[in-house]
């Protein structure tokens, strides 16, 4: 969001708008000097097995699929910071014992932090030295073209036994004819994929593997959100670098990007040491062993 749509929207609450000015500032302070004020018998943020299925569900009813386990811990390590965000609020005497008033007050209390940064003017050299280190951000985007045989762990009893074999044979047929998978949604044959599309649709586990894989040969078996796959992969377009001058403005919303998200982080940090996470038993369980998700055709 734009920083002049920010105030506009705070404008409209004058008192919020200068008590979160005030909270960050204060927390800043704080920061800055390597630490924050001491919470009294503060209560820990509390994360549940209910949490942790609302947020399985929620995905899974945009991706038709569970998260796998790396997207999980990112969904709940968004949840934690919103909470810290909304209890620092209330800390402050900001926040109101409601779900909606208390998420609007942590995604304001976010918008300012990271807004600080929007004032800040890269030099030349923190430009170049950025783009050096981070240039295939700024490069064309490489793709692959792929072919995939899906087998789903819901409709086999020993589903990798079953890819096990289904490779022996697709190889011994040259990887001319291919057999029967399970049917996905998705679809089997895939164009011009860049790896950030593949990942939202199958996850970055995959789509690394996949963009891992020498074109020309049946490989796997692959697991994604869904199950198994099998893949060919027919086609890698690699990506091109492209000159500082030409993506210079790119190279400075990138860098105050970093600068935000470096701010957000060290001020979460202090807002988890002060406050704490805990996680109940069925929380934990469901993060250290997430399991195959459902899927497939419906």
């Amino acid at each position: 969001m734009k920083s002049s749509n920010i105030y506009r929207v705070l404008s409209k609450e004058p008192l919020l708008h200068f008590a979160l000015i005030g909270a960050v500032v204060f927390g800043g302070y704080h920061w800055l000097n390597g630490r924050l004020p001491e919470a009294d018998k503060a209560e820990p943020i509390h994360i549940g097995e209910g949490d942790i299925q609302w947020l399985k569900q929620t995905w899974a009813s945009q991706w038709l699929r569970d998260p796998t386990a790396e997207e999980l811990s990112g969904l709940v390590k968004d949840l934690v910071g919103e909470q810290l965000l909304a209890r620092e609020a209330e800390a402050v005497g900001l926040g109101e014992n409601d779900t909606i008033i208390r998420r609007r007050l942590a995604q304001k209390l976010k918008f300012v932090i990271e807004d600080t940064v929007q004032l800040a003017e890269p030099t030349e050299d923190e430009l170049r030295q950025f783009y050096a280190s981070h240039m295939a951000s700024f490069a064309t985007a490489g793709t692959v073209s792929f072919k995939q045989i899906y087998l789903n762990p819901e409709q086999r009893k020993e589903p990798m036994a079953d890819a096990t074999a289904l490779l022996a044979e697709m190889r011994s047929k040259g990887n001319g004819d291919t057999v029967a998978g399970d049917r996905l949604l998705l679809g089997d044959d895939f164009q011009r994929m860049e790896n950030s599309a593949l990942s939202g649709m199958f996850g970055a586990e995959f789509a690394n593997q996949v963009f891992a894989l020498e074109p020309g040969s049946w490989k796997g078996p692959i697991k994604s959100g869904y199950g198994l796959h099998l893949v060919m992969v027919t086609e890698h377009v690699p990506a091109e670098s492209r000159p500082f001058d030409i993506v210079r403005d790119a190279i400075v919303t990138q860098w105050r990007n970093s600068q935000q998200n470096d701010l957000s982080r060290a001020y979460l940090e202090g807002l988890r040491k002060k406050y704490g996470v805990q996680y109940d038993e069925g929380s934990k369980a469901l993060l250290a062993s997430p399991g195959l998700p459902s899927v497939a055709a419906k």
